[in-house]
């Protein structure tokens, strides 16, 4: 599955919700659907992120900053993988004075100019599966998400 897949469905249970609670306010009855929805959200997402296998291209989540990585090795609990290289193409960050030192003005415009490569050298990390976030987490408390990305937060 895909992410775009992945929206899809979010949206088609999000639509369910809405027509649920459209259907009770006609009625009458201003009670909100129960959270069968959220439920069905939450397995789908869990779903999505179990499904990664050896080779897939997936992204570290370190708070602010998103680092691209492959999948070299799945068990039944753990990933390991291996972090890849990423560079700007002809983007730079536009920066003003402001807060401890500067500001970057054009941080969000850094998406879809990152170019990301595989690193048959780069360092290997596991992640473990919680069960009580349903995602793979490292001791650091990075979080490890499908599909390749990249982002810096300039102003961290």
């Amino acid at each position: 599955m895909t992410r775009e897949q992945l929206a899809k469905e979010e949206s088609k249970i999000i639509d369910q919700w809405f027509d649920e609670w459209h259907a009770k306010r006609i009625t009458g009855d201003n009670s909100y659907p129960d959270w069968r929805y959220e439920d069905k959200i939450a397995e789908l997402r869990k779903n999505f992120r179990q499904a990664l296998e050896v080779g897939d291209r997936v992204h570290i989540c370190c708070y602010s900053d998103i680092n691209p990585a492959t999948v070299i090795k799945k068990t039944k609990t753990s990933l390991t993988v291996r972090y890849d290289k990423a560079h700007l193409d002809d983007w730079k960050p536009e920066f003003i004075p402001g807060g401890f030192s500067a500001h970057c003005t054009n941080d969000s415009d850094q998406a879809g100019h990152w170019i990301i490569e595989e690193d048959l050298e780069g360092r290997t990390e596991a992640f473990r599966w919680s069960k009580r976030y349903n995602r793979y987490k490292n001791k650091a408390d990075e979080f490890c998400e499908p599909g390749w990305d990249k982002y810096y937060d300039y102003n961290f």
